[in-house]
């Protein structure tokens, strides 16, 4: 009788065995909470090297695995000309010789806030068919402000403040070597988070609303894109975009479909790209605001394919797992349920 039990028993367990080695299972982990299995966050884990000057960071993202590289550059530039943020993107990366072909390139370039009563009320701001109130150039910076928020021993979140002389337009610059939320928002390492606070602008006309001018340049002409890929992993939930590509390599800047205005979410609405009149070969748009005090709003911008889970099937979401475990219990409880029976029964024999 006792071997028979250990045989249903030997039997289950090495069903999970093969089951295990056939899938290549491993359960998912997430010490950290950020929803995110912890293994391939190690993978994508980026090493950052940051360099000051007077108007300029310049921020060197790389890879840290041993198996590839590839090297991102950040440069935050805060003149004459606006909140400029270039991206260069080197998809195979040397670092002992340094050696590098730079495949993608674009800048985002934050230059100016425009104050517009609606005509057509449209909720987006047309030059010809809309009354421009005032324009306020985005030309003259205090210094930047720096921290590094330590996330693990190995890893850090770094936060810049960049805020113009006035205080009306103020760009809160995130960067993570990992995976990291920041205030609800998930930051993949690929990208950097762009959070613009609007405060106290002075308005001159109490029913006007506020458009943000953004220059777009790149090689190649920059498209809408109704979902992001933040969005189709499932890091985000309502964002839209634009993208760039180049040598099958996508650049994006993307950004929440609502702004917190006065501490109360409103949807923000997003002007066509269109060529910029003053500068043909490049393009422009414009997000577009209700008035208020204090405006909040979450742009990102980063490289698209470098934060996509593998599809080899080496990870299993928790949803699985709890399938997983409860057909082991139901296993387990069927095995005792035949052991029971049959001990039952060898007893009624024997008496």
């Amino acid at each position: 009788m006792e071997t028979k039990k250990y045989k249903l028993i030997g039997f289950f367990v090495l069903g999970f065995l093969i089951f295990s080695s056939a899938t290549n299972v491993a359960i998912a982990s997430d010490d950290d909470l950020d929803g995110i299995d912890d293994d391939f966050e190690s993978s994508k884990t980026r090493t950052l090297n940051i360099n000051f000057e007077e108007d300029k960071i310049e921020i060197e993202s790389i890879l840290r695995s041993n198996l590839s590289k590839n090297k991102i550059e950040f440069e935050i530039r805060n003149n004459t000309n606006g909140l400029e943020v270039g991206v260069e993107f080197t998809p195979n990366y040397d670092p002992l010789t340094n050696s590098s072909e730079i495949e993608l390139e674009f800048e985002i370039n934050f230059q100016e806030i425009v104050e517009y009563v609606d005509v057509n009320q449209n909720n987006i701001f047309e030059e010809g068919i809309d009354t421009e109130v005032q324009t306020v150039q985005l030309d003259a910076f205090q210094s930047t402000q720096y921290s590094i928020i330590s996330i693990s021993p190995e890893t850090d979140l770094h936060y810049f403040i960049v805020k113009t002389i006035d205080g009306i337009f103020i760009a809160h610059i995130y960067i993570s070597e990992e995976f990291e939320i920041v205030n609800n928002t998930l930051i993949t390492p690929s990208e950097t988070k762009i959070a613009i606070e609007i405060n106290n602008f002075v308005y001159n006309n109490p029913n006007s609303r506020l458009a943000l001018y953004i220059k777009l340049e790149s090689e190649i002409d920059y498209e809408e894109k109704e979902t992001t890929e933040d969005e189709a992993l499932e890091y985000a939930q309502n964002e839209k975009g634009i993208y760039t590509t180049n040598h099958s390599h996508i650049g994006f800047f993307s950004w929440e479909e609502n702004a917190t205005i006065d501490s109360i979410s409103k949807e923000v609405f997003t002007s066509a790209i269109e060529t910029d009149d003053s500068e043909p070969n490049e393009q422009k748009t414009y997000l577009n605001y209700p008035n208020g005090t204090l405006i909040y709003h979450d742009p990102k911008i980063g490289i698209e394919g470098l934060s996509v889970p593998s599809s080899d099937g080496t990870t299993i979401p928790g949803y699985a797992i709890f399938i997983f475990l409860g057909a082991g219990m139901l296993g387990l409880i069927i095995v005792f349920y035949r052991v029971k029976r049959n001990y039952a029964k060898f007893h009624q024999i024997k008496n």
